[in-house]
């Protein structure tokens, strides 16, 4: 659509005007995404945003009402964090005082990420952590061998256990995290927890709202249950690190006595730390399903690799396992398909040989989904292919972590939008990504794998990115495949 009255920089940034000449795309982007439950990202590529983007260096801008929105279809920074709001705008009532809702020079936010980045997106931490996930991702697998399951029920079960298990992250083996998933009291808000906070904020319902506050209780009772494991817990901990930061002493008085924003900052952490692990888990394990070669492949390592999951003979650092579960990342995640924040001060933006000034109270919008789709970064871009991870490599030495360092901005699934230096990016996404490789070493190197009724399209109506039909899983133990100790 050719620029027309209202375009805010002629010239130099491609301008979308919509089908209202009074409100923009407002009252299109609610009908479909709120009426019809359409991802956001399905917008923009039916309304022609997403087009004009492409046709036009990756940028445009559009009218959300009478907001300027400035869209973005790739992965590059355009925006330095100090010009935006916190990635969670103004949700203190539903997060308490957690990290993501506070500007990005509060005092109090270095010490509150550290808390989780010491020991989630430590590498030489999560990689002692491996053998207890193994362990006890064997005793899960165990118990769910010939059962048909519903996909995400086995993928949420299976990760909020282990990490309720493994020591030194959430130590919650007294009364693990499942027992509460399936509880009828607190189930459907911690099963559903982000998918009920976007509701929240995205749609005003105050029923919702009166839902969510059940997380209070939740978090008191899972505390107290789990006390003397938590007490007996190892440093790194995050839910005693969290007390630390308080300078208030773990006991049964301080946790009777928490005030309910230190109650849902803390529920944020426990719920954040498997919730998103379990459905990029579950993009994962369906996208293998659906590619026999992938899968061959994974099967093949994982049971011929000596155990570590690596590729005898590859001269990399990266197994095949975790270039299909980043592959997964890409894309599925666990990021909802388009996201965006609001700017507090002016910023320029360099476009085409020019700049421009953005003013404060522009949506800038990341359609994550696209730019996760690039041609230019991805030989395959629409297709699940481990190859493309291969792409991105700068050389036979990249590993998980530095693929997942803040400094690149290739795959969009840990950030909300890319800013530059990705000071926001998710501290424990080293964690979620090697949790996710061992997994599916264990389920395919001792098992028999299948999956049923699954698609892959986005689901509607879901904040979250969720597969249209998960379907279920059944798995049987592979009895010419014994078990090798795990120390």
């Amino acid at each position: 659509m050719p620029e027309g009255p209202g375009a805010p920089f002629p010239g130099v940034i491609a301008h979308h005007r919509g089908p209202s000449r009074l409100h923009g795309h407002a009252p299109a982007f609610h009908e479909a995404t709120v009426v019809r439950g359409e991802p956001a990202s399905h917008y923009f590529r039916a309304s022609g945003i997403s087009a004009l983007a492409e046709e036009n260096g990756g940028l445009c801008t559009f009218w959300m009402g009478q907001r300027l929105a400035l869209y973005q279809i790739t992965n590059t920074p355009v925006a330095g964090e100090d010009a935006l709001a916190p990635s969670t705008d103004a949700n203190r009532e539903l997060f308490g005082d957690f990290m993501g809702s506070m500007p990005h020079d509060h005092p109090d936010r270095p010490a509150k990420r550290a808390a989780v980045e010491r020991s989630l997106g430590n590498g030489k931490f999560v990689e002692g952590l491996e053998p207890a996930i193994r362990r006890h991702t064997a005793a899960h697998l165990r118990r769910a061998a010939g059962q048909e399951i519903p996909l995400d029920d086995f993928t949420l079960s299976l990760t909020a256990y282990v990490d309720s298990m493994i020591p030194g992250v959430l130590d919650l083996s007294l009364r693990p995290l499942p027992e509460y998933l399936h509880s009828a009291e607190y189930g459907r808000v911690v099963r559903g927890f982000f998918d009920l906070a976007s509701d929240v904020i995205s749609n005003d319902n105050p029923q919702a709202m009166r839902e969510f506050d059940v997380i209070v209780p939740f978090v008191r009772d899972l505390l107290t249950d789990n006390f003397e494991s938590l007490a007996q817990a190892p440093a790194s901990n995050m839910i005693r690190r969290y007390f630390a930061l308080w300078e208030r002493p773990f006991t049964r008085h301080s946790v009777a006595t928490l005030d309910a924003a230190q109650i849902k900052e803390l529920g944020t952490i426990i719920v954040a730390t498997y919730d998103t692990t379990a459905l990029s888990l579950m993009w994962a394990l369906g996208y293998v399903e659906s590619t026999p070669q992938v899968k061959a492949a994974i099967t093949a390592e994982a049971r011929g690799g000596g155990g570590n999951g690596r590729c005898p003979n590859s001269g990399s650092s990266l197994s095949v396992t975790d270039l299909a579960v980043l592959e997964a990342v890409r894309l599925g995640g666990s990021n909802p398909s388009s996201l965006w924040r609001r700017t507090t001060t002016p910023f320029t933006v360099h476009h085409r040989g020019a700049e421009v000034t953005v003013p404060p109270g522009t949506m800038v919008w990341l359609d994550r989904r696209q730019a996760n789709r690039d041609p230019a970064v991805f030989p395959e871009p629409c297709r699940f292919a481990p190859a493309n991870i291969k792409a991105i490599a700068r050389s036979e030495r990249e590993t998980v972590s530095s693929l997942l360092s803040r400094g690149r901005y290739e795959i969009n699934s840990f950030s909300m939008i890319n800013a530059e230096r990705n000071p926001r990016k998710c501290p424990g996404r080293l964690f979620s990504v090697r949790m996710q490789s061992l997994v599916l070493q264990e389920l395919y190197g001792h098992y028999t794998v299948s999956a049923q009724d699954v698609d892959l399209q986005l689901k509607r109506h879901a904040s979250m990115p969720r597969p249209a039909r998960p379907g279920t899983i059944t798995i049987h133990r592979d009895t010419g495949t014994p078990r090798e100790p795990i120390r």
